[in-house]
C-alpha cells in the first residue's frame, strides 16, 4: 500500500480483549486508534471467551459512536496468524489487524488470502482491513523490507522494544540499544513506500516525563505515532505528535505552491528559500493530516 493511502496516527491505545468494559472505556477515550488486544493482555485460557467478546464490541461501534480507528491484535503461533481468533472478528468497523512478532512474509501473505475469503463470504469491501506488523526480534528486524512488502494491506510496521531488547540480549538504555533498530524501520518503510512507523509502548504509567521523552526521541526519528497501554498517556503522545502552528503553517505554504506550480506546468520551486521536490511536499501533506487530527488531548 502507498504511504500516501494510509491513513495516520498519533495515538495506539491498547485495551484487553477479556475486559469488554475496558474496551468500551478506551473506544471512548480520543485515541486516533485502539488496539483490541488477543495477545499478551489475554492468557491463552480465555482466549475464546476474549475472542468473543472482542467481536461483541466490534458488532456494537455504531452505537458506541467512537471517532477512533479500530484495530485487533492477534498472537502469532505454530502456524502463524491463521485460526480462531482472525476469523472471529473480521466484521463491520474493523480497520485493520496488528500482526505481533512478525518474521516471515509468508504468513503475512497466508493473512491476506484468508482475509479476502472473509471479507467476500462478510459483505466487506475487498482489501477493507488492513495490516500492521510488529518488530520484536532480530530475524523480524532483518527482514522488515520483506515483511512490509508481503501484502498490498500492509501498511506500517511497529516496534516492540520488550521482546526484542530480550531477542538481542540487550541490557541498559533502550535509546542506544535499539537506536540502530528504529532507525531501520524509518529508512525502509520510506525506501518500500510504506506509511511512517509506530513506536513501542512506554509502560510506566506514572513516567510523564520519560513518556515525553520517548515520544520526542521517537519523532525526531521520523516516527509519528506510538502504542500507548492507558488514556492517561494519549494527551502527552499527542501533544508530542501533533505538529506547532508554525509546522502547520509551513506545510500549508508548501502544498499551496506546489498545486500553484503543478497548475502552471512548473517542475521546481522554492518555498521559504528551500527547494522544493516531491518528497517535501509529501511530508508537508502528514503534517497537514496530522494536524487535522485535532489539538493535544488533556
Amino acid at each position: 500500500m502507498s504511504s500516501a493511502d494510509v491513513r495516520l496516527h498519533r495515538s495506539y491505545l491498547y485495551a484487553p480483549g477479556s475486559r469488554p468494559d475496558v474496551m468500551r472505556k478506551a473506544l471512548a477515550a480520543g485515541a486516533d486508534a485502539v488496539v483490541l488486544d488477543l495477545e499478551d493482555a489475554v492468557a491463552p485460557a480465555v482466549r475464546p471467551e476474549a475472542r468473543a467478546a472482542v467481536a461483541a464490541v466490534l458488532d456494537e461501534l455504531d452505537d458506541l459512536a467512537t471517532t477512533s480507528d479500530v484495530m485487533v491484535r492477534i498472537p502469532r503461533g505454530p502456524h502463524g496468524y491463521l485460526g480462531p481468533d482472525l476469523d472471529a472478528v473480521v466484521l463491520p468497523g474493523l480497520a485493520g489487524l496488528r500482526l505481533p512478532k512478525a518474521e516471515s512474509a509468508d504468513e503475512i501473505a497466508a493473512v491476506d488470502r484468508r482475509l479476502a475469503e472473509l471479507e467476500a463470504e462478510r459483505g466487506l469491501a475487498a482489501g477493507a482491513v488492513q495490516l500492521d506488523v510488529t518488530v520484536e526480534s532480530a530475524r523480524g528486524a532483518l527482514a522488515v523490507a520483506e515483511l512490509l512488502g508481503a501484502s498490498p494491506r500492509v501498511t506500517r510496521a511497529g516496534l516492540g522494544v520488550a521482546d526484542l531488547l530480550a531477542d538481542i540480549g540487550a541490557s541498559g538504555d533502550d535509546d542506544l540499544a535499539t537506536l540502530h533498530v528504529r532507525s531501520q524501520l524509518v529508512l525502509v518503510s520510506r525506501a518500500v513506500g510504506a506509511g511512517p512507523p509506530i513506536d513501542s509502548v512506554h509502560t510506566a504509567l506514572d513516567d510523564e516525563d520519560g513518556l515525553r521523552r520517548a515520544a520526542r526521541r521517537a519523532r525526531a526519528l521520523g516516527f509519528v505515532g506510538k502504542s500507548v497501554i492507558h488514556p492517561r498517556q494519549l494527551g502527552p503522545v499527542h501533544e508530542v505528535f501533533t505538529p506547532t502552528p508554525d509546522e502547520l503553517d509551513a506545510a500549508g505554504r508548501i502544498v499551496a505552491a506546489h498545486a500553484a506550480a503543478e497548475s502552471d506546468g512548473t517542475a521546481a520551486l522554492a518555498v521559504d528559500g528551500e527547494f522544493i521536490d516531491a518528497a517535501v511536499v509529501a511530508r508537508a501533506r502528514a503534517v497537514l493530516t496530522l494536524g487535522s487530527l485535532g489539538a493535544p488531548r488533556s
